[in-house]
């Protein structure tokens, strides 16, 4: 029996019926995401005038901004200091528990100091140069502080029907150890992260690799073993060479230092983000090498081809930064220090690699202390956020890529992954090849990036949340 063309009406009506069931569930408002990305610009660049360069931090003034932001919406936050000035902030938008725990959007105030000689502009005014807005901390981690705001008061503006609480917490201290923030948090307040799931927040983030773009994923980190060097000797006049002077002690030992390379290792998390971007090889001895890379790995060409580009990430690394000795010239201290930024491959024992440090140092009058160490953890990727990050990067690039990679740096991940939450390093912001570099000279994001970062960010929350 021959079907009859549908009319204009009903094909309108079949239309509207398939986009309805096109949207998700509690998506009950329209949302001007031009607007909202113009907010984002805005805000962003009041954000990064307010000064938070740690030390001191001063990061309580950009909680209250964060507050005042969150009651003009009828959001209520909590402010609270870990030290005088220290300053924390958390808000939540309230789920019934249908989806699962909560999920924490994590950010920190903090940026590290600038030296503002070497700008083209004012680290601290936010300036727009072609279509750029220049500002220290814009890649760490202010934009995504903005985004992650702006994502989480889009649900409640769309007034969406959440099945998790969705968690917005911007922290302190970061940029040097996270004690005084996310470290305090999981210490003092336990109760904040009561039925927490993940905690999305830096490590990770987007890029266009040719046609498409690549999303990597952090879900575990080398881990920072920070490590000072103590000489001391007699002390006497400059005018007198003094051969085993406390100074002398440490530049010999720091001369060991620098000539010692770690082995080579290849860690099964390390193994795994090289299969993942195999793909992007453009030489096929290479491209099948990353497939099967723990099978040849060892071969000479891959290995040399492999340590050549990503040497950081297939050795523990050490890096000699401060140096003190005299505060004069013509004074011989009885004491000498440096400090050493070690960063362990995860799994690499922390007690074994000092004690090979003291093997090549070979002096027993050089002390060796601890400043800071952790112990590496990992964050599974079979779960409903890693599934939600790649559906909505779809969304955006039917050809994009999510991948999993390890960061050589560390973030305030770790407190919260030791306590069996799964956090995830993950930014929305697409950097360009003109953009960033983080802690460096003339800091900056496209005005393009930080507007499209707060759609993607909340079609993430939006798959993972909404209540069905």
């Amino acid at each position: 029996m021959p079907t009859r063309p549908m009319s204009r009406a009903a094909a309108l009506i079949l239309a509207a019926l398939l986009a309805l069931a096109a949207t998700p569930v509690g998506a009950a408002e329209e949302l001007d995401w031009d607007a909202i990305g113009e907010e984002a610009v805005e805000l962003l660049r009041q954000y990064l005038r307010i000064d938070t360069t740690n030390p001191p931090g001063n990061e309580i003034a950009a909680a209250e901004f964060f507050a005042g932001l969150l009651a003009a919406e009828g959001v209520d936050a909590e402010v609270f200091e870990s030290l005088p000035g220290r300053g924390n902030l958390v808000a939540r938008l309230k789920g019934d528990g249908s989806r699962g725990g909560h999920i924490v959007l994590l950010n920190h105030m903090d940026v590290v100091p600038v030296s503002a000689e070497f700008w083209s502009v004012d680290p601290y005014a936010a300036d727009i140069v072609n279509g750029r807005i220049f500002g220290r901390g814009i890649t760490d981690m202010k934009a995504d502080g903005i985004v992650q705001l702006l994502a989480m008061l889009a649900l409640k503006r769309a007034d969406v029907d959440l099945g998790r609480d969705v968690v917005f917490m911007a922290t302190a201290a970061e940029e040097t150890g996270g004690i005084e923030g996310a470290g305090y948090i999981v210490k003092n307040r336990p109760d904040l992260l009561h039925g927490v799931e993940y905690v999305l927040t830096e490590g990770g983030g987007g890029q266009r690799r040719g046609d498409r773009e690549v999303h990597e994923i952090e879900f575990t980190q080398k881990t920072p073993l920070w490590l000072r060097l103590i000489a001391v000797g007699p002390a006497g006049h400059g005018s007198r060479a003094i051969e085993d002077s406390a100074a002398n002690r440490l530049v010999r030992a720091l001369d060991r230092v620098r000539t010692y390379r770690p082995p080579l290792q290849l860690v099964a998390p390390v193994a795994a983000s090289i299969r993942a971007t195999a793909g992007f090889e453009p030489d096929p001895y290479l491209r099948d090498a990353a497939r099967r890379i723990d099978e040849t790995f060892t071969q000479p060409g891959v290995l040399n081809a492999f340590s050549s580009r990503m040497g950081n990430m297939l050795r523990s690394t050490i890096a000699i930064t401060a140096i003190e000795g005299s505060t004069k010239t013509n004074v011989i201290s009885p004491r000498a220090t440096a400090e050493l930024d070690c960063r362990l491959l995860p799994g690499v024992d922390a007690d074994l690699f000092i004690a090979t440090l003291r093997d090549v140092i070979d002096d027993p009058g050089i002390e060796i202390e601890t400043m800071l160490r952790f112990d590496a953890s990992e964050s599974r990727r079979d779960t409903s956020l890693w599934r939600a990050i790649e559906e909505a990067v779809r969304r955006r690039d039917p050809r994009g890529m999510v991948v999993p990679s390890v960061l050589a740096g560390f973030t305030d991940s770790h407190y919260f992954r030791e306590r069996g939450i799964v956090a995830y390093g993950w930014s929305p912001v697409v950097m360009g090849p003109d953009d960033g570099p983080a802690h460096g000279v003339d800091e900056r994001l496209s005005i393009e990036a930080v507007r499209q970062a707060p759609r993607l960010l909340y079609e993430v929350l939006e798959l993972l949340a909404t209540k069905r």
